[in-house]
């Protein structure tokens, strides 16, 4: 799991509410609901297909042809996404 805390710092008085719980796939974008407490908010990308517990919303998902990508992503590695539409 790649995590981004800044996004649980900053939308910390947002609600989270939980939706599209679906199970996780190696590439998925996730945001932690309210119901993992003070992990809410928090921005993740998935590294390899794991079980739901309902706790997380898959969100977003990078394109196939990228997610090769995702092995290149250390501890600390800053990075970004652009919207494909």
């Amino acid at each position: 799991m790649i995590r981004s805390t800044q996004s649980r710092v900053k939308y910390k008085k947002e609600e989270f509410k939980p939706h599209n719980t679906r199970e996780i796939k190696r590439g998925d974008l996730l945001i932690d609901n309210e119901q993992y407490g003070q992990y809410k908010g928090e921005l993740q990308i998935a590294l390899k297909d794991m079980v739901n517990t309902g706790k997380t919303n898959v969100v977003g998902r990078i394109v196939e042809e990228e997610i090769f990508l995702l092995d290149y992503l250390q501890a600390w590695d800053k990075f970004g996404f652009t919207l494909k539409k």
